[in-house]
């Protein structure tokens, strides 16, 4: 595998701090981001609107494999020289349903998350953290945030 196509959301300040950070790191495979909501995202591969990149991560192989969710954002890990051991561990039968919950959890509220973040004020995303509470809210897979 020589390289990896991340769809993302140009619009969303978290995915392009993701971005960045994915960027900044020494990787083993190179990463191309596309923004999904570029022309170039159905150009580059035919229906994968389907898929509603916009509701989580996506990542394709050069062979046209896709991976979703918490699946892609293993595959982003195990791109980067840093990471890699992290994603097989985040690919257990152990951890993977703890990978799950953290990407459901993030991909539900990363515009609220988003919000946080374009606001520039330090701590902003901390203090949201700190005055939630996460219990009863969660149900099915999912959890909610920033009521």
């Amino acid at each position: 595998m020589k390289a990896l196509y991340i769809l993302y959301d140009a619009q969303c300040a978290l995915c392009r701090r993701c971005r960045a950070w994915l960027e900044s790191q020494p990787a083993f495979v190179e990463l191309r981001f596309v923004a999904f909501q570029s022309g170039e995202t159905e150009r580059r591969f035919p229906g994968i609107g389907r898929l509603n990149p916009g509701d989580q991560l996506l990542v394709v192989s050069e062979d046209g494999l896709v991976y979703k969710g918490p699946h892609a954002w293993i595959m982003c890990l195990y791109a980067l020289r840093e990471y890699r051991e992290w994603s097989q561990r985040l690919a257990s039968p152990a951890l993977l349903p703890f990978a799950r919950r953290v990407c459901e959890l993030v991909s539900a509220n990363r515009l609220s998350i988003s919000r946080l973040f374009a606001d520039g004020r330090p701590g902003a995303f901390k203090q949201m953290l700190e005055a939630e509470s996460v219990g009863d809210d969660c149900v099915d897979g999912g959890c909610r945030v920033g009521r």
